[in-house]
């Protein structure tokens, strides 16, 4: 949409030069006009869906199927992996541990 507005703003650059005639220019800012609407009536289409329960309800799914795997009574070697980057352990034997994600800070 801001490719179009700019677009528009050249349309009448060209026209102040000179470089385009007053029927081209409204020729072009009529066609420009159009796009814009067609993608205005698409972006509303698809915020519309986004809003939609189909959405929510794919996302609450996905929620219960995360919520599942982070319940677990056994630590497997896969779940492992999935959570921890690397093991480091210090001379004195303190670990040091590296997860794949961030860890929250306690204040």
């Amino acid at each position: 949409m801001d490719v179009l507005k700019n677009r528009k703003r050249k349309f009448i650059n060209l026209l102040a030069d000179g470089i385009i005639t007053n029927e081209e220019y409204q020729e072009s800012i009529e066609a420009t006009n159009k796009d814009l609407t067609e993608l205005m009536e698409q972006k509303n289409e698809l915020l519309s869906l986004m809003e939609s329960e189909d959405v929510i309800q794919t996302i609450e799914k996905l929620k219960k199927e995360l919520l599942q795997f982070l319940n677990f009574d056994e630590l497997t070697e896969d779940i492992l992996h999935r959570l921890i980057n690397r093991i480091e352990v210090k001379e004195d034997g303190t670990p040091i541990i590296h997860y794949r994600f961030t860890t929250p800070k306690i204040e």
